[in-house]
């Protein structure tokens, strides 16, 4: 087998049969030289036993914590096992096209080694209590080289394939905020990744994003917490030039605009 360019990171806790479909997307891409970190995060469910075949492929790695650790610690111990230089995020309920990754791999060639995540299209699947009830196509057609730009957008990236080496610069996955990492690992590493790099988009529908309602609505307040924190903490380091100002749209805080300081 040829070296790999990419590691799939999947970090799992009670997928269910979720895991399965994200599993198979990975298997049936048009890029095979593919590898495939699991972290199981202590799942008391039988999602593993669902995907028997694809632990046996020998490009597969399963890591399986012996207690909940949440989201970045989970992710933090997946990242010391990478030895590709791009790394994939696939959470265990969403899904790939068959053409994600050989699509992903070929902007590489094309951008600089400034930019340290890719990202581009995603198809959202709203579902309640195990029903879909509609979809979306979401684009957004930005890219990123400026922080401030970044975080009013309040854009959150899919997919996410990031360059190994600028994860690794930045430390991983932050774990300092009052939830030790558990919600909103995505949005925090990005802020600390455009401190340094840029994040560049393309226009192809790459991603399959599953919104269960149902499972986030007891989830809003600590999200909520964590959308605000992760804005300020940046905005700290970055030197405190600016307030931030939020408002709630659809249940999820968003922000507004930054008011100067000190002027």
């Amino acid at each position: 087998m040829d070296k790999s360019e990419v590691t799939v990171l999947t970090a799992s806790y009670n997928p269910g049969s979720f895991l399965k479909q994200a599993i198979d997307s990975v298997r049936s891409q048009t890029y095979s030289g593919w590898r495939h970190i699991i972290i199981d995060d202590a799942s008391t469910d039988d999602s593993l036993s669902l995907i028997s075949d694809h632990l046996q492929d020998p490009r597969v790695l399963l890591l399986r914590n012996k207690q909940n650790l949440g989201q970045s610690k989970a992710q933090n111990r997946g990242l010391e096992h990478v030895d590709t230089p791009y790394i994939l995020m696939l959470d265990s309920d969403d899904w790939l096209f068959p053409y994600t990754i050989e699509v992903l791999l070929e902007e590489t060639k094309k951008v600089s080694e400034d930019v340290a995540l890719i990202c581009g299209n995603k198809q959202v699947i709203y579902e309640y209590g195990g029903k879909v009830l509609g979809q979306v196509s979401e684009t957004w057609g930005q890219t990123f080289d400026d922080r401030y730009t970044f975080i009013l957008a309040n854009y959150v990236p899919y997919p996410r394939l990031y360059r190994t080496s600028a994860l690794l610069k930045v430390g991983g996955w932050p774990t300092d905020d009052p939830y030790e990492g558990r919600y909103l690992e995505d949005r925090r590493m990005d802020v600390k990744l455009i401190e340094h790099y840029k994040i560049h988009w393309i226009d192809r529908m790459l991603y399959n994003y599953r919104k269960r309602e149902d499972s986030l609505s007891a989830k809003f307040s600590q999200i909520n917490d964590m959308i605000e924190w992760n804005i300020r903490d940046a905005l700290k380091r970055w030197g405190d030039h600016y307030e931030p100002v939020f408002q709630i749209k659809n249940g999820t805080k968003k922000l507004e605009r930054l008011n100067p300081l000190n002027e």
